[in-house]
């Protein structure tokens, strides 16, 4: 019996400490969400040409079109 309590409390630590890192990686996670954003609104705000050229359907035509290229 005294084998089987302390495979359950080991059990039990266990589940605590992962529970304890899922945690941890769930905070890290939307902290690094969280900082790609804002780093892309900063992007953003810095260059709004640059959004504007990306999204250009033309630009890429031209570009597939070029003979020297083929």
């Amino acid at each position: 019996m005294r084998t089987r309590t302390r495979q359950v409390v080991r059990m039990l630590a266990d589940m605590r400490h992962a529970a304890h890192c899922r945690a941890l990686r769930y905070t890290a996670t939307q902290e690094a969400m969280r900082l790609a954003e804002n780093e892309a609104d900063a992007d953003a705000a810095q260059s709004p040409e640059a959004s504007d050229a990306t999204s250009d359907p033309h630009s890429i035509d031209i570009v597939k079109r070029s003979p020297d290229l083929h």
